[in-house]
């Protein structure tokens, strides 16, 4: 995942500017009549059926899950535990998860974007931030990326195992100065029949 919009060249120097990029990656070209870059239509075409496509990857998501989140203890804070509840639905004409919970409507949260054909995990309330993925390995999806937590600026590593249709796991890391990651906390995720 990149840090900036620049490509790097051979020299290690960034030799493309965003966009040159989409140039080079045929998602623009330059239109010579109106003097513009526009869309290269019959590339941006097949990315909607492509983000469909990884979409179904997610839909054993949908509905309601109870939360069991178990927070490690630090040098100057104890552990704890306690339990969550969320709804995830399938939004915005099969485009994007949202989820809700505690009363609050829904908002975005997950979607995949074919264009850089990454996962993105958004964040808009009480955390704010986009986690990425480059996609599943088996049952584990692992999503990085900065945030701003309560005002507190971290980096982030979430890694997501589904343990079953109706069970999944999601562990917690932040990144320390020394480059390692430090466990923080983790969730015990199982599905909610309602009755």
């Amino acid at each position: 995942m990149r840090a900036s919009c620049y490509a790097q060249g051979d020299n290690g120097k960034s030799d493309m500017l965003i966009f040159e990029q989409f140039v080079s990656r045929g998602v623009m070209s330059f239109d010579p009549n109106r003097r513009v870059l526009a869309f290269n239509l019959p590339v941006i075409a097949k990315l909607p059926a492509i983000r469909q496509q990884k979409i179904e990857e997610f839909k054993w998501l949908v509905g309601d899950w109870a939360f069991e989140n178990h927070v490690r203890a630090t040098p100057t804070t104890p552990a704890y535990s306690d339990t969550y509840f969320y709804t995830y639905e399938l939004a915005e004409n099969g485009t994007r998860y949202t989820v809700s919970g505690h009363g609050a409507k829904a908002r975005p949260y997950l979607t995949f974007d074919p264009f850089s054909n990454r996962w993105m995990m958004t964040f808009t309330e009480g955390l704010f931030g986009v986690l990425q993925s480059e996609g599943w390995q088996g049952d584990t999806i692992v999503f990085i990326g900065p945030l701003t937590m309560l005002g507190v600026d971290c980096e982030l590593r979430q890694t997501i195992t589904k343990r079953s249709p109706d069970e999944f796991h999601i562990l917690n890391e932040e990144k320390l100065e020394n480059g390692s990651w430090q466990e923080t906390d983790e969730f015990n995720c199982h599905r909610r029949i309602r009755s």
